[in-house]
């Protein structure tokens, strides 16, 4: 069973009150991660969402760090807008038409821009995980996963339309999807040094962009140096050597 923190925000402009929801730290270990680095746990996306459009007046505000002053756990004395109305701007994540919804609302936000470099790497990374989110799940439609028993005949045959239809989408939309990587990357190489925390996840996110971009060759020289061979990295060497591009399931 997911289990929530439950908090409330005001919209500067209006004030209106928006009920949020924060997946609990101890439910993260029991999620389920992709190459790209995006987390979910029984489908809810385990990175808090930065950018708010308030459902009411429809502004746009951002909240950098979900903790008091900017959020309250007490529930006010006011109707709240619920957490579906305006988390991920109310799109229907199971529908590919909802999922192209998404990645125009990052793509509206970044022509708004410009923004500073984190916020900028924010709406890139997600972007990124939006285009990826039509073709997340593209290994349920092999005869493999059928025979696995993990869903019916009837729904494997409807998902694999969708998944198919899902293809399509980001095939037709490639050419944005490589610019955003290509934009991505330079603003991560080069960002941390050795001694920040954020540095071994920082080079493990920009060999997986390159290897999502087709540049295998980058990808592998990049892996060569790398001494830890865990799990995460041998998959991706091995999609780089099978020449593959398509984000995959890591664990879960």
């Amino acid at each position: 069973m997911i289990k929530f923190d439950i908090f409330y925000i005001q919209c500067p402009k209006c004030q209106s009150w928006l009920e949020g929801r924060l997946l609990k730290s101890e439910m993260v270990n029991q999620s389920v991660l992709y190459s790209d680095g995006k987390t979910l746990n029984d489908d809810y996306i385990t990175e808090p969402q930065k950018m708010i459009i308030c459902p009411a007046c429809a502004h746009w505000f951002w909240v950098e760090q979900f903790k008091s002053p900017y959020i309250q756990t007490e529930k006010p004395h006011y109707v709240c807008y619920n957490w579906n109305s305006w988390r991920f701007y109310g799109v229907h994540f199971a529908s590919n038409e909802g999922k192209m919804a998404l990645v125009n609302h990052y793509r509206d936000f970044l022509s708004k821009g410009p923004y500073d470099i984190d916020k900028e790497i924010y709406f890139r990374r997600f972007l990124w995980w939006a285009y990826n989110d039509l073709v997340r799940n593209i290994y349920h439609v092999t005869f493999k996963y059928l025979l696995s028993g993990e869903m019916s005949f009837n729904v494997w045959r409807k998902n694999r339309k969708k998944l198919f239809e899902g293809l399509i989408l980001f095939k037709k939309n490639q050419v944005d999807y490589f610019e955003n990587l290509q934009k991505l990357v330079n603003l991560l190489e080069g960002r941390y040094s050795c001694n920040d925390d954020k540095y071994e996840s920082t080079c493990l996110e920009v060999i997986e962009i390159y290897r999502e971009m087709h540049k295998f060759e980058k990808a592998q020289e990049l892996l060569n140096p790398v001494p830890r061979r865990t799990h995460y990295i041998a998959k991706i060497e091995k999609k780089v050597k099978l020449r593959d591009g398509l984000v995959f399931l890591v664990t879960g």
